[in-house]
């Protein structure tokens, strides 16, 4: 551009059609953009019409061109933040020229970019490519990817959906189950393993631990027990022949929940045989009982639920989204513990059998403002009283921020889910109709020769 910037001087500009005028005095304030830099040797000088051509979006263009003259840009509202990114990459605009009130509008593409990344990610299977996908490797007809697809995604057919189901009823008796054998009325005596009372060289502490040593499961209660065992095993099996990709298997954190239950319910299968002779070291009865806590993962498999209802994964993926938030909010809830458990402990320190110690002060602070309340200690002084109340007001403060944002996220990827499922069921909808589009032109376009001959020889 010429370095005469009159303020007389002006230039025309067509955007798409749409045209402007701007001095060049005014263009020349922000000297490192586009507009700042055109001349007659520029690309976009017509000659002809003795104006700069640009086909580009006249409307954006406008906050552009405000820039010049008021300083400011602004995002328009009807413009989609992705859109009007590539106009300022386009024009050469900075992002520090973007005004303050319209940084919400500008980067919430970015929110918006990673819930919807992440809700493609969880609607993959096992971390490969849905149906909707265009570009994909994997040979769908093959009886393999069938039955893996079956097995996996209860959405790909009706045989699927039953069989996730079953899958789930299993693992909710498996849990019952699980239940059920902690209850003395359902443990019988030992017809697994033989017990030795002689040689147990330890006294058992509870009676609690006397149910699960002295006592076996159920007869009814193990048969059910050993079927949901070997249903979860034939299917992890199953799952890992057919899966198409193993890597991604072993790395799918609902698989290696499901491999670390099956292995500590088969370990656990086969200490009941032996469990007489583990009672007798004091060790291997606490292996065994910590092994045996290893199979309440199975609880965990309920989270195959969210395959079957979009709501579920969302719920996760917004905490997922949260745990920044989550972590801040144990660092500051952890600070005000323990400011709250030495203000109670030195509050209380005149009197004897309250507050022993600060950590059962922190343990009161934590009960306090998770407003539990369970009453085992508590303040006996008025400046005891008011720690408390203090204590407990700070808890609901602290408790409220993360739900509103946990709120904030579900709204979020709930939204953005419910506009994904609509996409893919009006782009499904648009292949079926054109697929039965070809089949009729393929079915009119064969049968149509077929009664010209007809006719030829019906003349003939």
């Amino acid at each position: 551009m010429s370095t005469d910037h009159s303020p007389k001087l002006k230039v025309k500009l067509n955007i798409r059609g749409a045209r402007f005028e701007a001095r060049l005095s005014t263009l020349g304030l922000y000297p490192n953009t586009l507009l700042a830099s055109l001349d007659h040797s520029s690309d976009y000088w017509d000659e002809e019409r003795g104006e700069y051509f640009f086909e580009r979006d006249p409307d954006i263009f406008n906050s552009i061109l405000n820039l010049y003259t008021m300083h400011e840009l602004h995002v328009p509202k009807n413009i989609c933040g992705s859109v009007f990114r590539k106009e300022m990459a386009f024009w050469k605009i900075p992002v520090s020229c973007l005004s303050e009130c319209c940084w919400k509008a500008y980067y919430e593409i970015d929110d918006a970019t990673e819930v919807m990344e992440n809700l493609r990610k969880a609607n993959d299977i096992n971390g490969l490519r849905t149906k909707e996908d265009d570009n994909d490797d994997i040979n769908r007809d093959n009886l393999r990817y069938k039955i893996w697809i079956a097995l996996d995604n209860p959405k790909s057919s009706k045989a699927a959906l039953i069989w996730n189901s079953f899958y789930m009823l299993v693992v909710s008796l498996s849990t019952l189950v699980f239940f059920m054998a902690s209850m003395a009325e359902y443990r019988s005596d030992l017809y697994l393993s033989i017990l030795h009372p002689e040689h147990v060289n330890y006294s058992i502490p509870s009676e609690k631990l006397r149910i699960y040593y002295m006592k076996d499961m159920d007869p009814s209660l193990f048969v059910v027990e050993f079927m949901c065992m070997m249903i979860f095993t034939a299917e992890l099996v199953l799952s890992f022949v057919l899966c198409p990709c193993r890597r991604k298997f072993m790395c799918s954190p609902m698989k290696i929940i499901s491999f670390v239950l099956i292995l500590s319910m088969w370990f656990t299968f086969a200490f009941e045989f032996y469990k007489g002779e583990m009672i007798e070291s004091q060790s291997t009865a606490i292996f065994f009982m910590i092994v045996r806590f290893f199979t309440v993962l199975r609880v965990l498999l309920f989270l195959r639920l969210q395959k079957q209802f979009s709501a579920f994964r969302v719920l996760l993926y917004a905490i997922q989204a949260s745990l920044k938030e989550l972590f801040l909010l144990c660092i500051t809830f952890g600070v005000a513990t323990v400011i709250f458990a030495c203000a109670i402990f030195y509050a209380e320190i005149f009197h004897d059998g309250t507050y022993d110690n600060l950590f059962i002060a922190m343990w009161w602070a934590i009960i306090t403002m998770t407003t539990v309340g369970y009453g085992d200690f508590f303040p006996t002084t008025a400046m005891g009283y008011v720690v408390g109340v203090l204590c407990a007001v700070s808890g609901l403060l602290l408790l409220a921020m993360p739900v509103a944002i946990i709120a904030s996220n579900f709204a979020d990827y709930y939204t953005h889910n419910k506009n994904r499922i609509r996409y893919l069921n009006s782009v499904r909808e648009e292949r079926n109709f054109i697929t039965s589009e070809k089949y009729r032109s393929n079915k009119n376009t064969s049968v149509r020769p077929a009664l010209l001959t007809e006719e030829k020889e019906r003349k003939d």
